[in-house]
């Protein structure tokens, strides 16, 4: 038997390598392109982000943005900001703790105006205690993104199943009765 391997294999052995060469160029071929596919939703292109100069804060302040209420709504607000007493590239979030430890930051937003549709982002500055910081603080930059969301899902949640009621508890998690 092995010598019929052997002898089968001297005869046909330069044969693989060159069906495995066919079989690979022939598979390499380009076909023609396919259809083009849709465009999908852009990445980031939807972020507004809003500049702000040198701000002077002496523990509060009001700053204004033009955003519809639907992107207002529908949208997460970032608000970042550089202290003068930082370097120019240290950015600092709020809400948060401040520059040095000294203070604490916080900000709300209200609508302002509706011809435009007009934003107040007010911006406070507290103690670490919660009392208004009375120091006067000064920002060398800010920054106000407005990120819309993807998706917008309904948090609110079906009340809990009533746990002493087989059927109940069945019905909630969608089990069917045995």
């Amino acid at each position: 038997m092995k010598k019929q391997f052997t002898s089968t294999l001297r005869r046909y052995g330069a044969l693989v390598p060159m069906l495995f060469l066919l079989f690979v160029s022939a598979c390499s071929k380009k076909g023609d392109p396919g259809p083009k596919g849709d465009n999908g939703k852009d990445g980031n292109a939807n972020v507004m982000v809003f500049n702000f100069g040198p701000q002077t804060i002496t523990s509060a302040i009001n700053l204004t943005i033009d955003v519809s209420r639907g992107k207002m709504d529908s949208s997460m607000i970032l608000v970042f900001y550089n202290p003068e007493t930082e370097l120019e590239s240290a950015w600092y979030p709020m809400p948060g703790v401040g520059s040095g430890s000294l203070y604490e930051t916080r900000f709300l937003t209200y609508q302002s105006g509706t011809s435009p549709s007009r934003y107040t982002v007010a911006i406070r500055l507290m103690t670490l205690a919660g009392a208004a910081y009375a120091t006067q603080v000064k920002f060398r930059k800010l920054r106000i993104f407005v990120v819309p969301a993807n998706t917008m899902v309904n948090a609110r949640q079906a009340p809990p199943a009533d746990y002493s009621d087989y059927a109940a508890v069945l019905r909630y998690y969608g089990i069917a009765a045995l």
